[in-house]
């Protein structure tokens, strides 16, 4: 088996070069008790992308995986990456046979790799789908062990897979309808594994990062990616639990913490004095804006060193948006999203203009950002595809201005105005309003049909103390954020938890269904 070559120019050059330095030194580990070696890692990658060759696969064929985090996988989704197939986490969550056979079907899939736990559903899927494709479970105890044993290990060096080809397609949350399929290429998942080294300050061969969330996820592979180039040791979690996620993380000696803010606050209700979290050089928030509440749990709890990341599958590491400890320091950037990272653009244009429409600092529109890491397009939607991708650029539909020192400010979604009465209101704006009342940990504001409005605003509260009522928060917007009669919501509904779709983040459509159908 020869694996050398010259230059590293694809996602799987770097996989196939970090397994050999990593060696037998322990790579990746789980909650589960799984754990593997570098050199192990590459020899069972290898096998499996030669496996997939032997079951009549051809590069470019798209392999679905439906799994939850764990070392097999790992092993499995890298491999798809040596062999040069297509690799697409389908989400758990949507995991009915209608559901599974309809993603097959639209991504095409030749090969389905699953955890033991979905095997009925994705034979039923796969009958349903009427595809010809062949199916592996990875945890039975048999299946997975056994292809390995029949396999000879892919000659890498002689099959290297084309730098500019398809190698990932990652879904989308699809809480508004079908998921989107982002598609990623061998070269600009290298490169979003060679940028991330900045937003995680230099993650190294020293350290060892947890990654919480779900394989579906894009934040998973956003942070996957720089921690096998940095040779990281990675842990990973088989479903998100806030009090296994705090035994692991002390356990394992954690460098590296990152959650979406909605998983911070879970932790934060878990924790106790006595945990030790010395080792811990640096935690990451994304996903979605923190609170000031919540930087300063986290610094205070955890760790000084804080960044808060805004990127999305679409865009990648290299066009990422960050917020450093040095500038939380500084109170007047406190709530920002920050500046672009090393080698990324961004700029804020007219929601219904071009990419060139360019607004001054302090006039809100639409951001969009460029970088190396932008991806190719969506799966099968080349109109949709030709409308957010503009030469190079992304159009996020997120709303926001720069200042004068081009710090980005975000003000929400496009779609999360809402129109009441002809007059155009932020959700967000109403949400924080909401927030700074003591006692609220959690708030969503919706806009619901309405036929005397059009839409009428409503908020969904969360509260940790009985004094919080709807008099309360309606008496604060008013009489202390002095909110104009409009913007302050005519229903006030209050929750024990607030729904969460496939990424961890708020349903906000599940909670405007929901007022909708009242």
């Amino acid at each position: 088996m020869s694996t050398r070559f010259a230059m590293c120019e694809s996602i799987a050059d770097l996989y196939v070069r970090n397994c050999r330095w990593k060696g037998q030194r322990q790579f990746f580990v789980d909650d589960q008790g799984g754990s593997i070696g570098g050199a192990q890692a590459l020899d069972q990658s290898l096998r499996f992308a030669s496996a997939l060759r032997d079951a009549s696969l051809a590069p470019g064929d798209v392999v679905a995986f439906l799994c939850l985090g764990s070392v097999s996988h790992m092993v499995a989704w890298f491999g798809t990456f040596t062999g040069g197939y297509v690799a697409a986490n389908l989400h758990t969550r949507n995991n009915s046979v209608a559901q599974i056979a309809e993603a097959l079907q639209w991504l095409g899939a030749k090969f389905v790799v699953h955890d033991a736990e979905f095997t009925s559903a994705v034979a039923a899927a796969v009958h349903e789908s009427g595809l010809p494709m062949q199916t592996l479970a990875l945890d039975d105890g048999t299946s997975w062990k056994a292809l390995l044993d029949a396999a000879t290990p892919l000659d890498y060096g002689r099959e290297r897979p084309d730098p500019g080809a398809v190698a990932a397609v990652i879904l989308s949350s699809g809480s508004t309808g079908k998921p989107k399929g982002v598609m990623h290429s061998q070269a600009t998942l290298l490169a979003c594994a060679l940028a991330g080294q900045a937003l995680l300050e230099g993650i190294h061969r020293h350290d060892t990062i947890l990654i919480p969330m779900n394989p579906s996820f894009a934040g998973w592979v956003m942070f996957i990616l720089p921690a096998v180039a940095g040779r990281a040791r990675l842990v990973l979690v088989r479903r998100f639990e806030a009090a296994s996620v705090v035994d692991l993380s002390e356990r394992e000696r954690v460098t590296i913490l990152n959650m979406v803010p909605t998983m911070w606050r879970m932790v934060f209700d878990v924790m106790t004095p006595e945990r030790d979290f010395t080792c811990v050089r640096l935690t990451c928030v994304g996903g979605e804006l923190p609170t000031a509440d919540d930087i300063s749990r986290i610094t205070a709890r955890f760790c000084p060193r804080v960044t808060t990341i805004y990127m999305a599958g679409e865009s990648g590491n290299a066009c990422a948006v960050t917020v450093t400890a040095e500038d939380m320091a500084d109170g007047s950037k406190v709530g920002s999203t920050g500046l672009p990272t090393i080698g990324a653009d961004m700029r804020i244009v007219d929601l219904d203009g071009s990419i060139d429409d360019m607004l001054p600092p302090g006039q809100r529109g639409e951001v969009v950002v460029t970088g190396s890491t932008v991806a190719l397009g969506y799966w099968r939607e080349p109109a949709l595809t030709a409308k957010k991708f503009v030469d190079g650029w992304w159009r996020s539909g997120d709303m926001g201005h720069l200042d004068e020192d081009g710090y980005l400010w975000m003000s929400g979604r496009a779609d999360n105005v809402i129109n009441t009465g002809g007059i155009k209101v932020h959700a967000e704006e109403i949400e924080a309003a909401i927030m700074s009342l003591e006692g609220v940990s959690s708030c969503v504001v919706v806009g619901c049909k309405d036929a005397k409005f059009g839409q009428r605003v409503e908020a969904y509260i969360v509260a940790t103390r009985p004094d919080v009522t709807a008099d309360s928060v309606r008496a604060h917007l008013k009489d202390v954020r002095q909110l104009s009669a409009y913007k302050v919501p005519k229903a006030f509904h209050f929750l024990t938890t607030m729904p969460t779709g496939l990424t961890g983040k708020v349903d906000r459509r599940a909670l405007q269904r929901r007022s909708e159908s009242q």
